[in-house]
């Protein structure tokens, strides 16, 4: 199943997809958050690149409990669902921007360079967890078709 995997901030919106395989989890842009617009350019990427399914961070405390950003990110989430047709799921993201932004540093990626990259570094981080989850079975896989 191909994944289209938004890390929703305020700002800005990372992307990053798998392959149909669900062996690669690969940053793909950062755009900025356009509201609608940005809603309607996804949707287009979204067929166009043959996603089958959407991720959506969802921002949570250390303690579990969503952060005042969560609403928005289900709002988007749920409004990118409508728009495509995609089943849709949420996938705490907590950490993956200080994961994203290790894996850069280890990358060599400079360090005025990784902030242009973080958000999409950051959703490939969130959808390579939801990928092994599924490689693990930990997850109802049926619910998403595999």
């Amino acid at each position: 199943m191909r994944w289209l995997a938004l890390d929703h901030g305020t700002k800005n919106i990372g992307l990053a997809f798998s392959d149909e395989l669900e062996i690669l989890a690969t940053p793909f842009a950062v755009w900025p958050n356009q509201g609608d617009a940005s809603l309607d350019k996804l949707a287009r990427l979204a067929r166009e690149e043959g996603a089958q399914a959407l991720l959506v961070g969802l921002p949570r405390h250390k303690d579990g409990q969503e952060s005042a950003t969560a609403p928005l990110a289900r709002a988007f989430g749920e409004a990118l669902r409508d728009r495509t047709g995609l089943p849709l799921l949420f996938w705490d993201e907590h950490l993956t921007s200080m994961e994203a932004e290790r894996l850069l540093a280890q990358r060599g990626v400079k360090a005025k360079d990784r902030k242009a990259k973080l958000d999409a570094a950051a959703a490939a981080v969130m959808l390579e967890d939801l990928l092994e989850t599924r490689k693990t079975r930990r997850f109802p896989v049926k619910q998403f078709g595999s």
